[in-house]
C-alpha cells in the first residue's frame, strides 16, 4: 500500500473525529448545559464530558500534525510555506498550533479543571463566553477543512 494514502486517510480520519467533536461541545453540549432544565447539573455535565473530550482531541491533534508533517515529508513540500498559493498550508498549520496551544498549554495550566469556569453561579455567564470562543474556533477550522479541500485538488494552482 501506498504510505501517502494510508497517511492522507490517517490524517483526515483524525480531523472528522476532532472536529466532530470539536462541533459536538460547541452546538450540543455548551447550549445543553446553558439551558435551565440542566441547572444544579451543568457542572458535573460539563466536566464529565468536557475533560473527556479533551483527552481524544489531544490524541487526535496529535495524530492529525503527525501525519500532516509525514505526507509534507514524503512529498517533499517543505518549499509550499514558502509559497502564498499554499496559503491553506498554512491556515491548516495555524489551526493545528492554535489546538496545540490550547490542549496542551492553556487548558492544562492556566485553566486547569475546563469546568472550573462554570463552578461559581455568579459566573455561569462564563460559559456564554466559553460558548461563543468555541464558536469562532469552529468557525475557522471548518473554513480551514473547506479551503484546504479544494487547495488540494488543485483549485488554487
Amino acid at each position: 500500500m501506498n504510505a501517502l494514502t494510508i497517511a492522507r486517510g490517517i490524517h483526515i480520519l483524525s480531523i472528522v473525529l476532532w472536529m466532530g467533536g470539536v462541533a459536538f461541545v460547541t452546538m450540543i453540549l455548551i447550549p445543553a448545559i446553558r439551558s435551565s432544565s440542566f441547572r444544579g447539573n451543568e457542572y458535573y455535565i460539563f466536566n464529565l464530558i468536557e475533560n473527556r473530550f479533551a483527552y481524544v482531541a489531544r490524541a487526535l491533534v496529535i495524530l492529525a500534525g503527525l501525519s500532516g508533517f509525514y505526507m509534507i515529508h514524503l512529498l517533499d513540500a517543505w518549499d509550499r510555506f514558502m509559497q502564498i498559493r499554499y496559503f491553506w498550508m498554512h491556515s491548516m498549520l495555524l489551526i493545528w498550533l492554535m489546538f496545540i496551544l490550547a490542549l496542551f498549554l492553556i487548558e492544562p495550566f492556566f485553566i486547569k479543571d475546563h469546568g472550573r469556569i462554570v463552578k461559581d453561579e455568579r459566573n455561569f455567564g462564563n460559559l456564554r463566553k466559553t460558548q461563543i470562543l468555541h464558536s469562532i474556533i469552529l468557525m475557522l477550522s471548518l473554513f480551514t477543512i473547506f479551503i484546504s479541500v479544494l487547495g488540494a485538488h488543485g483549485f488554487f494552482a
